[in-house]
């Protein structure tokens, strides 16, 4: 059974929209029991596809239009030769034509990306610009997941064996030379220069380790949205009064979002070494409900396996609630 809050009724009637997931194709019927079970009433795929992943999901999606929605990506293969931003260009009108919501740059840039000359693409390289001024003009959103947590860049004595046995150890200085404040602050960069383009910070700003330093950058950048997806843990564990305040003060450029993955296997916020069970799935976002909803202390959060500290509640106003959890990603989203 669902949680019982002081919003679990109103919640129940009015629905959430879950605006960053991972949606098999071959999967959508499973996505819309657990959408069911779960009061959400529509989920937004934001992996970054493109060509016939992007067709593909588009085209099995079309018979929900009002349960599904989905970003689009880049491809960054041929980077930096003649005709390639040309071709992404032409690849951001068929897909805003298409019903894409946005569009979503992986991690891969400033760490795996390169261009035409064999060099690492950093993240506020002004090749990109034209891109970001594109989005402006066909009013979407570009989606940001840079770097991971703070905790995966460090040294190798220090970093958690499971990172590093699934292969999210980025601390090899010489195979990833931006580390990760420099990659946050390239990001803050890209920001600055475009302030007429929405840009989306995933998983609290890619610093949910840092959220006075998210807070600053929203502060004096009022293009900039964030969402809460698959990093509760990490800024769970900040004070809970900080982060409600930034709730607060930022409550109309907050989304909710899990990183729920709808797929084989399905993947509750990060992978999590087991086969979930449709009561997982409701623990998952029953975890998220009495974070947001309640002013409880010492609780679980909803991926204990990524750590087994506890987090205190941060029981936010319903007025809040319904622009987290429906009208911001409405409004941004075109929902």
């Amino acid at each position: 059974m669902t949680i019982e809050t002081n919003h679990a009724k109103w919640r129940a009637e009015n629905g959430v929209i879950d605006m960053h997931t991972h949606l098999g194709v071959d999967y959508l019927e499973e996505a819309l029991e657990y959408m069911d079970q779960n009061g959400i009433t529509k989920l937004v795929d934001i992996t970054p596809n493109t060509d016939d992943r992007f067709d593909d999901l588009m085209g099995a999606i079309e018979p929900y239009p009002d349960r599904f929605g989905a970003f689009g990506g880049f491809d960054f293969d041929g980077f930096g030769e003649s005709g390639w931003i040309d071709r992404e260009l032409e690849r951001m009108e068929r897909y805003v034509d298409a019903g894409a919501v946005g569009f979503k740059i992986h991690k891969a840039l400033g760490m795996e990306y390169r261009d035409a000359d064999g060099e690492l693409i950093p993240v506020d390289d002004e090749r990109l610009s034209p891109l970001f001024d594109k989005a402006e003009a066909l009013d979407t959103v570009i989606a940001f997941h840079i770097a991971d947590p703070k905790s995966f860049f460090e040294p190798l004595d220090e970093v958690d064996e499971q990172w590093v046995e699934q292969g999210w150890w980025w601390g090899d200085r010489d195979q990833y030379p931006y580390q990760w404040w420099a990659l946050i602050r390239q990001l803050e960069r890209v920001i600055e220069r475009h302030p007429g383009t929405t840009f989306l910070g995933v998983h609290f700003g890619c610093a949910a380790e840092e959220v006075g330093y998210v807070a600053d950058v929203m502060r004096e950048n009022p293009n900039y949205i964030i969402d809460v997806s698959a990093r509760l843990p990490w800024f769970g564990a900040q004070r809970a009064d900080m982060v409600r305040d930034i709730f607060l003060e930022f409550q109309d450029r907050i989304l909710f979002g899990t990183d729920l993955a709808v797929r084989e296997p399905i993947m509750l916020g990060v992978p999590q070494g087991f086969e979930p069970t449709d009561e997982d799935v409701e623990t998952f976002y029953d975890a998220h409900w009495q974070y947001f909803e309640t002013d409880d202390v010492d609780i679980d959060h909803p991926t204990p396996w990524v750590g087994d500290w506890t987090v205190d509640a941060i029981d936010l106003p319903r007025d809040v609630l319904e622009k987290f959890y429906v009208t911001n990603a409405e409004r941004y989203l075109g929902l």
